[in-house]
C-alpha cells in the first residue's frame, strides 16, 4: 500500500478504522504487549562443541521495551515535543489536501 493510499484510507475512516481493517485491534495489541511483558528466550550452553544444556531465561530487553510501551500507552510519561521544518509540514499538508480532494472530504 502506498503512502497516498494509506493517507486516503486514514482520511476516509480514521486511523482506528484503517488499523481494524488490517485486524490490528486494541485487544490484539494488548495480547501482544502481555506476551512481551512475559517474554523469555532460550540460552544454550556448550562444552567442546556440544550443547550440554539449555535454559529458558527472562528476556529482559524485550520486557523492558514492552514495559516502557505500556507506560506510554497509559499516559505515564509527559508528552514529547516534536518540531519539524516548514518544508516537511508543507509537503504533508499538500499530501493531505490532495488526498482530501480525491476522497471528497473537507
Amino acid at each position: 500500500m502506498s503512502r497516498d493510499e494509506l493517507a486516503e484510507e486514514i482520511l476516509a475512516g480514521g486511523i482506528r478504522a484503517a488499523l481494524q481493517k488490517h485486524k490490528i485491534t486494541e485487544d490484539y495489541l494488548a495480547k501482544k504487549l502481555k506476551a512481551e511483558l512475559n517474554a523469555k528466550e532460550t540460552k544454550y550452553f556448550q562444552f567442546q562443541g556440544q550443547v550440554v544444556e539449555q535454559r529458558d531465561v527472562i528476556a529482559w530487553d524485550v520486557r523492558q521495551r514492552a514495559r516502557m510501551d505500556a507506560h506510554k500507552l497509559l499516559g505515564h510519561y509527559p508528552a514529547e515535543k516534536h518540531e519539524h521544518s516548514g518544508s516537511v509540514t508543507l509537503e504533508l499538508s499538500d499530501r493531505i489536501r490532495e488526498a482530501r480532494e480525491r476522497t471528497g472530504k473537507k
